[in-house]
This record gives structure tokens, C-alpha cells and sequence, in this order.
């Protein structure tokens, strides 16, 4: 007896085989990665809910909100540039939020966002590093006034205790960043500005934004949650000055996702004229953090996912309008952030 002819694939069935994988795959991939999404959506959301509930504790504790710096001697002293009452708590490393929010929270890992696109460090100061050998900050400040590059109030620091195997960042002159992953203080989540306001000043707690999803490394107040824009498309560096100024610093080195925002001297930007009036642009250059949003955390304790386009113009009016793009406009749903983005002529 003859054996039986074995069969096999042709090459045709194999390719028809081949593709039809290829076409299951490319379907179920992104239903793959939104659900991924979902879940660090869910994670990113449940951090802001915990930091809005240590706003709402801190604020029941003390009818207010954190303070700036008082003392008469270092207002003095800081009576310059960038100085104004939250450059003074920027430069006090014990008056930043997570430091005062420490002891509400304590696990420092909910100050970021699984979803974020990079996570912001901050310079260290010893206080102790002084002549005097003491735990005076300010002296510490004053006396390093003479190394290169001398600390600034814009520069954020944060005490010892946050710097993980970073201890002192100024020694020998040296003024740097700690590395994400070194046990540093990281955050990709932000907070209001909001300084020494009363509770009694907040119209409605369930509408006072504390918190939310934020650049870490956007180099602005800890952490930038002051206006609609920084929040809706929070991985986009400088997006704000996009709308609002003619002037600003790009950051591709450490926030490749940025736009570049400078319109040429003395002509009108197409560019930052498209970031004001379209949104479609805004979707297309400045990607959502969250499936099309963004997290809040409310003065109540309570938190949501809001859509990008409905937090741009959540806001108040912003302050100072003609500033950029003419008369800027916001709905008033969101209370303690502006909205920062103008329509009409620009008027560079």
C-alpha cells in the first residue's frame, strides 16, 4: 500500500491566514489600550480624590487656605521680580502643598498621575547649611545669595526629607534638579495658588478646584493648576503662553511634547491664533491626558473626569484681557482657575 499524500497550508491560505491575524490585532490593540487607559484613568483619579479630601480636611482644620510667607524680614527681602505671595511660599521649601498636605496624605506616591507624560523634581534645600548651624531656611537662602547660579523664588525647593538620596542640592555651589527615580519628591499632579483665602470666600466648595492633573515639569507654581488650559491638556509644555502671551520659553529637553510659543517680532502668529479659536488644533497638537480629559479635585473632597474642551472654558475670565488675543471668556462652572484662552483679533 501506497502512503496517503500528506496535505499542508498553500501558500495563498497561509497569507489569507496571516492576514486575517493582522486585521483581528489591529482591532483589538487599541480596545487593548483604552481599557489600559481606563484603568490608569481610574488610578489617576482616585490620587486627585485623596489629595481634594486632604484640601477639604486641611480646610476644615483651619477655615483657610495654606499660607504664604508673612514675616516681614523675607517680604522685604524678596520684594523683587517674580516675588509675590505665592513666590514667597515658593521659596519657603515648608510652605509648598505636599509638605503641608503631608500629614494628611502621607503616601507621597498619589502626587502622580500613572498616564502622565514625564513627572516633575524639585531643588533641595538644607536649612541647616548655614553659619550659624541652625534650622533657619531664609539665612540659608541669604548666605548662598553669593554662589553661581544663586537659588531663585521661582526655583520651588523642597526640605531635605523630600529630596530621597538628594540631601542638600546647593552645596559647592551647585544648584540642580534630583533625577526622577532617585527617591525624590515627583508629582504630575497639581494644586490651586490659592493662598490665606477664608473658606467663607468660596461661593460653592463643590465648584473650588484644588487639584488636578498637571505637567510636573511645566516649571511654574506647585503645580500649575492656576488656569482651564494647564489643566485640560496638561502634557503639553507652555501651552497656556500659547494663548495668553506673546512671549515664553519652550522646553524640548525635558517635555518633548511642547509648543513652541513665541510669535515672530512685530507680526501676528497663525499658530497661536489656531490655539485660541480651533479646537480641533488644540485635540491635534495638545493630547488629552485621559481618553479626551482631565481630573479635578474640588474643594469638597469630591473629584471627576471632565472632557478637555468643557474645562478650556470651565473657568472665570481670565484677569488682564487684551493681554494676547483680545477679550477672553470662560462659563463660570469651574470656580478658583481662569480660563486663559481668547477669541477674537490678535493684537500683537
Amino acid at each position: 500500500m501506497s502512503a496517503g499524500r500528506v496535505k499542508g497550508f498553500t501558500l495563498i491560505e497561509l497569507l489569507v491566514v496571516i492576514a486575517i491575524i493582522g486585521i483581528l490585532a489591529a482591532m483589538l490593540f487599541p480596545v487593548f489600550a483604552r481599557a489600559r487607559e481606563s484603568a490608569r484613568k481610574i488610578q489617576c483619579l482616585s490620587n486627585v480624590k485623596n489629595i481634594a479630601m486632604a484640601f477639604q480636611m486641611y480646610l476644615t482644620d483651619y477655615d483657610k487656605f495654606p499660607p504664604t510667607e508673612h514675616r516681614t524680614e523675607v517680604v522685604n527681602y524678596f520684594n523683587f521680580g517674580c516675588a509675590g505671595p505665592e513666590r514667597l511660599a515658593a521659596a519657603d521649601p515648608y510652605l509648598k502643598p505636599p509638605v503641608i498636605l503631608d500629614e494628611y496624605i502621607k503616601n507621597r506616591d498619589v502626587w502622580t498621575c500613572p498616564s502622565a507624560a514625564s513627572q516633575g523634581t524639585y531643588p533641595i534645600i538644607d536649612p541647616y547649611l548655614n553659619t550659624k548651624g541652625t534650622d533657619d531656611w531664609f539665612l540659608t537662602w541669604q548666605q548662598d545669595q553669593s554662589k553661581c547660579p544663586r537659588p531663585r523664588a521661582c526655583n520651588f525647593q523642597f526640605p531635605t526629607g523630600w529630596g530621597g538620596a538628594v540631601t542638600d542640592s546647593r552645596q559647592g555651589g551647585v544648584w540642580c534638579t534630583p533625577a526622577v527615580g532617585t527617591g525624590a519628591f515627583e508629582n504630575s499632579i497639581g494644586t490651586t495658588d490659592t493662598l490665606d483665602m477664608s473658606t467663607s470666600a468660596i461661593d460653592d466648595v463643590a465648584k473650588f478646584v484644588v487639584c488636578g492633573d498637571d505637567n510636573g515639569s511645566s516649571g511654574g507654581w506647585p503645580f500649575e493648576t492656576t488656569d482651564t488650559l494647564n489643566i485640560a491638556y496638561p502634557d503639553t509644555c507652555r501651552i497656556r503662553s500659547k494663548a495668553c502671551s506673546s512671549t515664553c520659553g519652550a522646553d524640548w529637553v525635558n517635555c518633548p511634547q511642547t509648543q513652541s510659543c513665541s510669535p515672530p517680532t512685530g507680526a501676528i502668529d497663525p499658530l497661536s491664533y489656531k490655539w485660541a479659536t480651533d479646537p480641533t488644533y488644540r485635540k491635534t497638537h495638545a493630547p488629552q491626558r485621559h481618553l479626551g480629559g482631565s481630573n479635578m479635585g474640588f474643594a469638597d473632597g469630591h473629584a471627576k473626569w471632565f472632557p478637555s474642551e468643557e474645562i478650556v472654558f470651565g473657568g472665570s475670565p481670565a484677569a488682564a484681557p487684551g493681554q494676547a488675543l483680545g477679550k477672553g471668556y470662560g462659563t463660570g462652572e469651574f470656580e478658583g482657575i481662569q480660563t486663559c484662552i481668547y477669541v477674537g483679533t490678535p493684537t500683537w
